[in-house]
């Protein structure tokens, strides 16, 4: 078994970034703190922290971060069983950017609070936020897979409606000619990081346009890249919710005539869960279905 002192020592300093930070938040001092991880990583027979700064976790790291969590969860668990629970319970979950753009997190705060629960928002593009349940960073998160993982159950959000826009000005620059390959080869769009984002990925499907045979610009947050829409500096592929306002006020023009772009989502999350992490997923997919989606 492992020693959960040593455990509580690898956690903190991933927390905060520092053996020195974690020796002052655990009151000890710092080698008290390097002798639990030395010990640990001796337990364990590999290195558990990239020494930089911020100190971050290895792959196996991770993985024994995943196992404090799931630890805490079952504690609590417990606790809720025996009698009502006292303490604020940290729950990770995996979202995508355009989620929180549009105000999940204050439609999960009436739940969050009442359960007191302390939310960690990791966030990636939907389709890569899997990862993050199977190596056991999460608790749920929102994907675009609709089979469930191993150990996990599955429940559809329903179908998340996007507007491929830009300014009037820049339509009128740029596709007066219409909307194809030609243009789109030629005209800036605005994209997330992500490689394979959904902007990405719908010219490589529709128009058969790979990365770096178009100029755009790379923006990685989704109310920043709407603003860029809406500037003028490129096209972009935004939440019809988002951009819904702009569109009636003519700020923004739909570009292709078949209009919206679906994308089908699914929130995926652990079997075995405790009774506040139930609430918090019936709460997401009240969220989903009174506000962002289609019916899926």
């Amino acid at each position: 078994m492992f020693d959960y002192k040593q455990l509580e020592a690898l956690e903190m300093i991933v927390l905060a970034g520092s053996f020195d930070g974690a020796a002052r938040r655990l009151h000890l001092t710092q080698s008290a703190i390097s002798q639990r991880i030395k010990q640990l990583e001796e337990r364990f027979g590999g290195v558990l922290l990239v020494r930089e700064n911020p100190v971050r976790p290895t792959p196996a790291g991770e993985r024994l971060l995943a196992h404090v969590r799931q630890v805490r969860r079952l504690e609590a668990e417990i606790e809720a069983g025996e009698a009502e629970r006292t303490g604020w319970l940290p729950v990770r979950i995996g979202i995508n950017a355009d989620s929180l753009a549009m105000g999940l997190v204050p439609a999960l705060a009436p739940t969050l609070v009442a359960e007191r629960l302390l939310l960690e928002c990791v966030v990636d593009d939907e389709s890569y936020t899997l990862g993050l349940l199977k190596a056991g960073e999460v608790v749920g998160c929102i994907s675009t897979q609709a089979e469930a993982l191993p150990g996990c159950r599955v429940d559809s959000l329903g179908a998340m409606p996007y507007v491929f826009v830009a300014s009037p000005d820049f339509a009128a620059r740029w596709f007066s000619a219409g909307v194809d390959r030609e243009t789109l080869s030629a005209a800036p769009a605005v994209v997330s990081g992500r490689p394979d984002s959904l902007h990405r990925r719908w010219l490589r499907e529709r128009f058969n346009l790979e990365a770096g045979t178009y100029p755009c610009h790379v923006i990685p947050e989704s109310h920043a890249l709407f603003a860029a829409a809406l500037s003028g500096m490129g096209c972009a592929i935004v939440p019809r919710h988002q951009c819904a306002r702009a569109l009636a006020q003519g700020e923004l023009v739909a570009l292709v005539e078949d209009g919206q772009i679906a994308v089908p989502l699914y929130w995926q999350y652990l079997a075995r869960q405790s009774s506040a992490e139930t609430k918090l997923g019936r709460a997401l997919l009240a969220f989903a279905h009174r506000e962002l989606f289609q019916a899926g």
